[in-house]
């Protein structure tokens, strides 16, 4: 490591980087990373090596062992007996769960620094196997196809699907709902035939050539293929003529298996580079949707543990997820909601089939299958008969009430969330539903016309049209530097809501959907799919037992954003009317959310103790509970700093006082400047840069830019600096033009504006200034009253500063000297 001085900074920082992107790159979660460090506590290089642990997800074992203000030192200075402390023991949080103890050694002189030793119980590394890719055996699976098989295909479906009973004399049947049983049973009938006629047809066009048998080859088709091809026909001709032991014949077959040989050992031999070579031709050929897939299959595949919480077999290990991602609905205090079925009156609700061809059409593809292995591409190639047929389905469904129960069959997967955390603990993972793909289009039809009824208050900014995470960071950081220029500090409550997506309650969330006057058919659907959808959770390949919702919105489902949405609405409206906490022109602006991410902004203590009151009575009486743990307070000085504040609690907890904080991924801090969010985006780009090095290092010029602009150009939240100094803005624009230096195997101290201009790439301040035109477009263009309210503002700050930036004066007068 270099010496520990602000010029040195960029080059430790890349030096932190290339150890992660070696961590990233190999399929290992207990690592230990032990040297000189040049970091001492309280030093410039020990700060930036504990926030870049805090950003990997690392930990500094030695010093969360002994203290980092304890005495400890490994190095004493000849010149001056000056002591530092260091040499360091970096660890994943996998490995942080073996180091049992840390010590040093000052009675040993092996060198000018003291022995550092880590003792650790490496029995607790967990034993892994790796998860083989699961082999197309059911041909349902689409998989590659080309043109040929594609239409034959299609041809099977048109065929099949012409000869199902679509049942139409039953759509009319009782105006709006019934409940005949003979019914649903034609309903399961036909549901039935359409999945069975595309599996079949699918089976029926798959190229059983395509397949080969036995371990992959990579660049076996370019580069294998004919050789192998005329090696076999040789040696069949040279069998067929009785196995001569000299000759043309078995010259002639001595040779060709030779060649083959050599090619097959060149492909096993330089397996990286040939997959740098497909990944070249994809981008030549502008097949960018392949070209991006073989970018994410270079990094390796992650392998499972042998046993989760000390459970071995699959079976059980899938039952021991089933019981931990399964949420148990609550007890709510107050009573439970109840109301009265009432029969609306109205045009009865009906699918089009130009609604379902839209739907199938603007779904993405290369998504994983759900329990039945039809696909999107399955529908998409079907024919124009299947849009038809799945607009009768689907209209028979709703105004029968009903659902095929396979059509409701979810596949749970567990996901790692930390891939060096602790694999074998059963929280380390999140659950991923694979719904049937009937179910994905049926969703998103309810969709369209649940979000037509849905009316929400502005200040809910998450999964709302045209709306982001950067849409409610600049409300926040807009109504805060309203009142601190104005010489009022602001006190924010930053609140966690635990499992909130699984904790909505049924109950009184249908009655919330009576009160936007959803259609009786919308409602009654979404009761019967709610309680009777039924969940497996899948390991390796082995299913655990069925279990049911007892609360929650359906995971992955393209409704239950709207859905959770509307569960939470109320509680913003209600704080909106208490009439306290921050205010611009007449709209308060007291709470802001995104999902279930919800900041309260108060300039006064007890303003903000009556917000807090409103939050708890709401989770207490809709099922919610908030995590006072993680929620906590920060005070936005305007001025001199508030040494200390009145108790401010939640659930008779009080909030743990904080003085920076990363709200949905951008750093705040107690006096609004974006040093520290800065710092941030340096950090990962470093990371972001010396992964991209590693593992397309023998790309051409060409495909390199491509991924340099898709990874290394996206700065999070820049459009929103506003308050920073000249000397974190340049550190950054000095790591972006490094990184396309390392990149491009350029010199160090080329000219950055030339290289730019040379490789047709947009420079850092181009990059900044494009974002924020971006922002002040939607900004301007939103619909949104809050974001209205602050476009209107000249005096704004943050507006201010971008017309700054477009007069070619970044970093000058919105800068901190």
């Amino acid at each position: 490591m270099p010496t520990d001085c602000s010029e040195n900074l960029l080059e430790f920082s890349d030096c932190l980087s290339e150890i992660a992107a070696i961590v990233e790159n190999q399929n290992v979660e207990s690592v230990f990373i032990l040297g000189d460090f040049n970091a001492h506590p309280g030093k410039l290089f020990c700060k930036e090596l504990l926030s870049f642990c805090f950003d990997q997800n690392w930990l500094c074992a030695d010093m969360s062992k002994l203290g980092e203000n304890s005495d400890t030192y490994t190095f004493i200075s000849e010149a001056h007996g000056s002591r530092r402390w260091l040499d360091h023991c970096v660890v994943t949080n996998a490995a942080w769960n073996v180091v049992v103890g840390v010590d040093i050694y000052y009675d040993i002189y092996w060198s000018d620094h003291f022995p550092l030793e880590i003792q650790c119980d490496l029995s607790m590394v967990r034993p892994k196997f790796e998860l083989l890719n699961r082999v197309s055996i059911n041909k349902v699976v689409w998989g590659q196809r080309d043109e040929g098989q594609i239409a034959t295909y299609h041809d099977l479906c048109v065929k099949k699907l012409r000869e199902i009973n679509t049942f139409n004399e039953y759509i009319p049947c009782c105006d709006r709902l019934c409940y005949n049983l003979d019914h649903r049973k034609s309903i399961d009938t036909m549901y039935n035939k359409i999945v069975t006629s595309l599996s079949e047809a699918a089976v029926s066009s798959y190229n059983k050539g395509k397949c080969r048998k036995g371990v992959r080859i990579v660049g076996w088709n370019r580069h294998v293929k004919d050789a192998h091809r005329d090696a076999r026909q040789k040696f069949i001709n040279w069998v067929w003529h009785g196995k001569p032991i000299g000759g043309k014949l078995y010259k002639e077959m001595y040779e060709s298996k030779k060649l083959f040989k050599q090619k097959l050992k060149f492909c096993q031999n330089n397996e990286y580079q040939i997959k740098m070579d497909m990944l070249v031709q994809k981008h030549k050929k502008k097949d960018f949707k392949n070209f991006w897939k073989q970018t994410k299959k270079v990094t390796p595949k992650p392998s499972i543990p042998v046993s989760i919480e000390g459970v071995n077999e699959p079976g059980e290990i899938a039952n021991l997820f089933k019981e931990h991602f399964r949420v148990k609905s609550p007890n709510i205090s107050s009573r439970t909601v109840s109301y009265v079925e009432d029969c609306q009156t109205g045009v009865p609700i009906s699918f089009a089939p130009s609604d379902v061809f839209d739907i199938i059409k603007s779904m993405a593809r290369g998504k994983s299958p759900g329990h039945d292995g039809l696909s999107i591409e399955h529908l998409l190639h079907a024919g124009p008969h299947l849009s038809g047929l799945l607009a009768t389905f689907y209209t028979l469904c709703i105004r029968h009430s009903y659902l095929p129960e396979q059509l409701m069959r979810t596949i749970v997967v567990p996901i790692v969330k930390n891939k060096t955390g602790d694999i074998s603990d059963k929280e380390n993972y999140r659950p991923i539903s694979l719904a049937t793909i009937m179910a994905k289009v049926l969703d998103s039809l309810l969709e369209r016309h649940l979000s037509g009824y849905l009316k929400l208050h502005d200040a809910q900014f998450g999964f709302k049209k045209s709306l982001s995470t950067e849409s409610a960071i600049l409300t926040l950081k807009h109504t805060v530097g309203y009142y601190t220029n104005r010489k009022t500090p602001i006190y924010a409550a930053f609140l966690d809501l635990s499992k909130a997506f699984d904790l909505v309650n049924y109950d009184i969330l249908w009655k919330k959907l009576r009160d936007v006057v959803l259609p009786s058919e919308l409602i009654e659907i979404f009761k019967y799919w709610y309680g009777h959808q039924l969940n497996q959770v899948r390991w390796t390949e082995v299913l655990s037992d069925e279990y049911r919702l007892e609360c929650g919105v359906r995971q992955g489902g393209r409704t239950s954003p709207a859905l959770f949405n509307l569960y939470i609405n109320q509680l913003i409206v209600e704080l909106s009317n208490t009439g306290v906490g921050c205010s611009i022109d007449g709209h308060f602006v007291n709470s802001i959310s995104y999902a279930d991410d919800m900041v309260l902004l108060s300039p006064s203590i007890n303003a903000l103790r009556i917000l807090l009151n409103v939050c708890d009575t709401y989770a207490e009486t809709h099922g919610l509970i908030y995590n006072v743990k993680k929620s906590v307070l920060l005070v936005f000085r305007a001025g001199s700093k508030i040494e200390s504040i009145p108790p401010v609690k939640l659930r008779n907890v009080q909030l743990n006082r904080v003085f920076q904080f990363r709200y949905l991924g951008h750093v705040l801090t107690e006096d609004l400047t974006d040093d520290a969010d800065i710092e941030r985006e340096r950090r990962a780009l470093a990371v972001r840069c010396n992964m991209l090095s590693r593992s397309f290092a023998r790309c051409t010029e060409e495909v390199k830019i491509t991924l340099f602009k898709a990874f290394c150009q996206s700065f999070y939240t820049c459009s929103l600096w506003v308050k920073y100094t000249q000397r974190a803005y340049n550190a950054l624009r000095v790591q972006y033009n490094n990184a396309f230096r390392v990149l491009m195997g350029l010199p160090r101290y080329c000219s950055a504006s030339g290289m730019f201009t040379v490789y047709g790439t947009d420079d850092f301040h181009a990059i900044i200034r494009k974002r924020i035109a971006s922002l002040l477009r939607r900004v301007r263009g939103s619909s949104n009253s809050i974001l209205r309210a602050i476009s209107d503002k000249f005096d704004c700050p943050i507006l201010g500063h971008w017309m700054r930036m477009h007069l070619h004066v970044p970093g000058v007068m919105g800068c901190r000297k």
